[in-house]
């Protein structure tokens, strides 16, 4: 029974991801969906939109996380886009992979197989934080894709009625489509940050096992942001 559950389920996501990006990659609406998807990490974190932070010079990345919320984070990693910027997140500190991990899987309803251009998730976190991250999207997907939605037919989201159910319907397909992939990359990302990074695996072991009970405390929590 649980074997024809998880074959239908897997069906269902590949198919997803398919439409999904297929959709996505001719679609004009591409760029207007990421705009609204990072305005969704601060709804769905419950932290205030105020990006002027983003218009400063850019700080170390330890810096940003330390003085910023997790939704500014992946707002600003997205701003700085760049080769440099990423050089410097595959350097990340520790501590910094543990909160690139909460940051992505607690806020981001997109899965992140890479983090930006010359940054992928699995190679850039260790074992124990790339558990944490697909952990972390897994658990916090219910509220993110509510979150998500209900943005879709807020007044606060400037779109048309068509543009907001195709962005309800591309919300559903990341949903689906990125918990399967989490799922794979449980085991699969974690043997790959085993190999890239031997030691901060045994540093953030038992730190992490921590973050996932913090975290499934936030998958439930922020279904009252919903509210603000």
């Amino acid at each position: 029974m649980k074997n024809k559950f998880f074959d239908y389920f897997a069906t269902i996501a590949v198919i997803s991801a398919i439409i999904l990006y297929s959709w996505t990659s001719i679609s004009s609406l591409k760029e207007k969906y990421d705009i609204k998807i990072s305005a969704s990490t601060f709804s769905i974190s419950g932290e205030t939109n105020d990006l002027s932070a983003l218009t400063k010079n850019k700080e170390s990345i330890d810096s940003e996380i330390t003085n910023y919320g997790k939704a500014f984070f992946v707002n600003f990693v997205e701003t700085f886009n760049s080769e440099l910027l990423a050089k410097e997140i595959r350097k990340t500190s520790a501590k910094s992979k543990r909160t690139i991990a909460t940051a992505y899987g607690e806020t981001d309803l997109r899965y992140h197989l890479r983090i930006i251009k010359g940054a992928w998730m699995p190679t850039t976190l260790d074992f124990s934080t790339n558990v944490l991250y697909n952990t972390s999207y897994i658990l916090n997907t219910p509220s993110k894709l509510v979150n998500n939605l209900t943005l879709n037919f807020s007044n606060s989201l400037e779109a048309s009625s068509s543009e907001r159910l195709i962005f309800a319907v591309w919300d559903v397909l990341h949903a689906i489509s990125g918990i399967f992939v989490a799922f794979i990359m449980l085991v699969l990302g974690s043997i790959v940050g085993l190999i890239f990074h031997p030691v901060q695996s045994v540093i953030n072991f038992f730190p992490s096992l921590w973050l996932v009970l913090e975290t499934l405390w936030y998958a439930i929590s922020n279904f009252k942001n919903i509210f603000k």
